[in-house]
C-alpha cells in the first residue's frame, strides 16, 4: 500500500501595490478575493492624513481573536478562569506575529505619500497576472512583484524600529 502523496506546496509570489487613496487597497483586496485569486497572507498598509500608518493583515490574529482563543483555552484549562486565558491571550498576540514582520509593514507605511495606501499580497504563481490585471481595474498601481523567497530575504534585513 502506497502512502497518499500531499499535493506540492504552491509557490508564491510577492505583490505590492499603491492605492491613491487610504480605503484604496482595501477596495483592491475585495476585488482580488472576488475575482479568484489564490491568496496567502495579505497586509494593507495606510499613510493617514495625520501621517500616522497603520496595518492590518489577513492572516495576523491581532488582539481580539487571541484573547478570545485564551478565554476558551482557559474554560477547558481548570484553574485559569477565563479573565486570565484572554488576558493571556492578548498578551501572547502581542508578542508572535503571525504574517509579515511589523516594522516592515510600518517602513514600508512610512515611505508612501499621506492619503494613500499599499497592498502587499502572497499571490500563488500561477494567478499573478490575473492579480496584477484586477489590482490595477482596483485603481491600484502595481509597484513590485518577485518570489516569496526573495521577500523573505529583504525581511532578514529589516531591523524593529527603536533599535
Amino acid at each position: 500500500m502506497t502512502a497518499p502523496s500531499t499535493p506540492p506546496a504552491s509557490i508564491k509570489k510577492v505583490l505590492v501595490a499603491s492605492f491613491p487613496l487610504t480605503e484604496g487597497a482595501k477596495g483592491g483586496l475585495e476585488r482580488l478575493k472576488g475575482g479568484g485569486a489564490r491568496l496567502g497572507n495579505v497586509a494593507l498598509i495606510q499613510r493617514l492624513v495625520d501621517g500616522r500608518v497603520e496595518f492590518t493583515e489577513t492572516q495576523d490574529w491581532g488582539l481580539g481573536k487571541s484573547a478570545a482563543v485564551g478565554a476558551v483555552a482557559a474554560l477547558l484549562l481548570p484553574g485559569i478562569g477565563p479573565i486570565m486565558g484572554a488576558i493571556g491571550g492578548a498578551v501572547a498576540a502581542h508578542f508572535i506575529d503571525a504574517g509579515f514582520p511589523d516594522a516592515l509593514l510600518k517602513q514600508m507605511g512610512s515611505g508612501i505619500p499621506v492619503g494613500t495606501s499599499l497592498m502587499v499580497a502572497l499571490v500563488d504563481e500561477a494567478d499573478t497576472a490575473h492579480a496584477e490585471r484586477i489590482v490595477g481595474e482596483a485603481g491600484g498601481t502595481v509597484v513590485g512583484s518577485g518570489l516569496e523567497a526573495d521577500l523573505a530575504q529583504a525581511m532578514s534585513q529589516v531591523r524593529p524600529t527603536g533599535t
